[in-house]
């Protein structure tokens, strides 16, 4: 994975600007996590010991660090973003170069939808998607973060929780992410073969109209769009499998805790206050790797198209 996107970046360049970008953006999800965590546990602890001056500051702080993080959060993705657009058309006119350069019995061994996939699908594919490599560096530093100020709050929540994220986590890494690049690459020749089709339809009207086979160019058009359709369908049902489990660890793993908790408190070994910080921990893991899955599971299935761009800027060894 790591391999074919620094080839990417090898063909881009701005390989230290774009993990410049990832590094200034992974601490965020962390950050806001400590902030709710700090906010909500002396906000409690203040309004339940009727300490009303104490509260009004801890509010002015919370305030105060929250328009940091979203001015820092909007500064960096005001960099990141256009940087992402630019890479893109580096990316294709890179890719449009490379296909020119190729001579005219190889362009003509591929059809014409392979190549407008390439230049479209394929090149959106390492920078353009909304879950990918920005989102998997953050959700890791954030369980990270929230998993040490989650065990310092107290062991045994910290064990409750990762009773029920750990296999949250394995379940989706082997059953959903470890697909999806084999599903997309039939996707994208699915998407190549329909292409293909609404161009020859298109381009070939008059001469179909002439000779009587508009009806078989729209046939052969329909095949491929119930291709794609069906290619498509694999992905949106690995995704749906994923999205059905989240309640199953999310929820109940949020109901256990609740249950148990509310004795710790009955006996006075735990602040409601302290409760409520450890529950915003607890959700920085829970939120994390929500965000760590479906961010490897966009990579995973963004690789298809990474090592289609890859293959297409490779030397051509035909000749030799």
């Amino acid at each position: 994975m790591l391999k074919e996107m620094k080839k990417i970046l090898t063909i881009t360049g701005g390989a230290w600007k774009f993990i410049l970008l990832l590094f200034l953006r992974s601490p965020f999800g962390a950050a806001s996590t400590i902030v709710y965590a700090n906010f909500l546990g002396r906000a409690f602890d203040a309004a339940e010991n009727g300490m009303t001056v104490s509260l009004n500051r801890v509010c002015l702080l919370f305030l105060i660090q929250s328009i940091c993080l979203f001015l820092y959060n909007g500064a960096v993705w005001c960099v990141y973003a256009p940087f992402a657009v630019r890479m893109e058309k580096k990316l294709r006119v890179k890719a449009f170069e490379r296909i020119s350069s190729f001579s005219y019995e190889k362009i003509e061994s591929s059809s014409t939808g392979e190549w407008i996939t390439n230049l479209n699908a394929d090149v959106e594919a390492p920078f353009s998607q909304p879950l990918h490599f920005p989102g998997f560096f953050g959700a890791v530093v954030s369980i990270t973060v929230s998993a040490v100020f989650l065990w310092r709050a107290d062991p045994g929540i910290f064990g409750w929780v990762m009773l029920f994220v750990i296999p949250h986590i394995v379940i989706s890494q082997l059953i959903i992410a470890r697909a999806m690049p084999g599903l997309t690459e039939k996707s994208l020749e699915a998407k190549a073969k329909n292409t293909d089709g609404l161009s020859a339809f298109i381009t070939c009207a008059d001469v179909s109209a002439l000779y009587g086979s508009a009806d078989y160019l729209m046939k052969k058009f329909e095949e491929s769009s119930i291709g794609l359709l069906k290619a498509n369908m694999k992905i949106y049902f690995k995704k749906a499998f994923g999205e059905a489990i989240l309640p199953l660890f999310g929820v109940s793993g949020y109901f256990v805790l609740l249950y148990i908790s509310s004795g710790w408190i009955a006996d006075g070994a735990f602040t409601f206050g302290g409760l409520t910080a450890a529950f915003q921990y607890r959700g920085g893991v829970l939120l994390g790797s929500f965000t760590l899955i479906n961010s490897a599971v966009a990579i995973k299935a963004s690789m298809a198209g990474v090592r289609r761009i890859n293959r297409l800027h490779a030397p051509d060894t035909s000749s030799s």
